[in-house]
């Protein structure tokens, strides 16, 4: 399938008891996705990539979140989406430029790039939002005319 180029890009942070999810026009946040011109995708899918965590005293994966996951990319490729799924870690160093970085951290970038003064959203969509962030910036730096990653 032949794509456009994605006017929208949908991001997802999988959760275990909650999920994130920010939805983009272009470089704005929007919180709703339509076409009513066409029948093909004008979204790209991206999404947090569960990773291996220390859950005691070893490196497991969250199954729950894992099984989300491959359900987005089942899903996403289904529907003829663009899918992107990103590591933590690489989003977080190219939101931050700390690999390790804090969601109270990884939320202020969110506040300052997308000028969200006096919202208060929960740590997944901020996850999201910052996963949306990082792809649109890799593909025109800049974009949100701030310089990433902020640090």
């Amino acid at each position: 399938m032949e794509h456009h180029s994605s006017k929208f890009t949908l991001a997802i942070d999988p959760g275990t008891r909650r999920a994130g999810v920010a939805l983009f026009e272009d470089t704005k946040l929007m919180w709703a996705l339509s076409c009513d011109s066409c029948k093909t995708s004008h979204a790209t899918l991206v999404y947090e990539n569960p990773q291996m965590f220390r859950i005691k005293g070893g490196l497991k994966a969250i199954e729950p979140v894992v099984r989300m996951a491959g359900m987005l990319s089942y899903w996403g490729m289904r529907l003829g989406f663009r899918v992107c799924p990103y590591q933590v870690t690489t989003v977080k160093a190219g939101i931050t430029g700390r690999r390790s970085a804090s969601k109270e951290m990884v939320e202020g970038v969110m506040h300052k790039v997308l000028d969200l003064k006096g919202h208060n959203r929960a740590d997944h969509e901020y996850d999201a939002m910052s996963v949306a962030v990082y792809h649109l910036d890799q593909a025109d730096p800049g974009c949100f005319g701030i310089a990433l990653p902020m640090q």
